[in-house]
């Protein structure tokens, strides 16, 4: 019963900037929301550090302006040819690009250079240098705005848990939170996105949330992100 129940739990809301925790990143979403700001952008940071979360919401924010946008992730996908035909661009994981993709990257860079118009975002886990792209890629990483996204503390994720549990008139105890911190996944998207599942699945059974009752779910939900 618990399988089927997690599987028909509604999926976690799609990133926004408005979900997203900024104190130590504020002037990231300022350069990315900036009206006429710099066409190129390029995220780095440590795993979990809210990079994907960020590039998503680029997209959001760029659909709600009407304007053609797509999210890659080379960790999974290869860059299709028809993205040069989108203005907003995100490109997940450079790290990870094969090395075709690598090419049809720095074509995309080039032609977004020369027309003048369009913008795009790109993330991967080292500073443009360090990256392990080709060298002309490499240099085109940097040539733009180049910010670390800081991770966030455990106090800063228990304080965003505690303020998030509140907005929903949850009562969950500090032992739950501290319970997510250690054994669920470490960026903050998902770790709101189990409390949401966590109030669901509370509210279906009639049973308030414990650490075993998050326990109980956790053995049934995948820890790789």
């Amino acid at each position: 019963m618990l399988d089927q129940l997690v599987l028909d739990l509604s999926p976690t809301p799609l990133p926004g900037f408005d979900n997203f925790l900024a104190q130590r990143n504020s002037e990231i979403i300022a350069a990315l929301t900036a009206e006429g700001g710099e066409r190129f952008v390029y995220l780095w940071g440590e795993p979990g550090c809210g990079k994907t979360h960020l590039l998503q919401a680029w997209i959001a924010h760029a659909e709600l302006l009407g304007r053609a946008s797509i999210y890659l992730d080379a960790k999974h996908e290869q860059l299709p040819d028809f993205a040069r035909e989108a203005s907003f661009i995100a490109v997940d994981h450079v790290d990870k690009l094969a090395p075709d993709d690598q090419i049809m990257l720095f074509s995309i860079y080039n032609s977004l250079k020369e027309s003048g118009e369009g913008r795009l975002l790109m993330a991967g886990h080292q500073p443009p240098m360090q990256a392990p792209v080709r060298d002309d890629l490499r240099t085109r990483l940097g040539w733009g705005l180049v910010f670390e996204v800081k991770a966030l503390s455990d106090d800063d994720k228990l304080a965003a848990l505690r303020h998030h549990a509140a907005e929903r008139q949850l009562a969950i105890g500090d032992d739950v939170f501290r319970y997510l911190l250690t054994h669920w996944r470490r960026d903050l998207s998902s770790l709101i996105g189990m409390l949401d599942m966590l109030d669901r699945y509370s509210l279906a059974l009639r049973r308030p949330i414990t650490v075993p009752l998050v326990k109980n779910v956790l053995q049934t939900t995948p820890t790789e992100s």
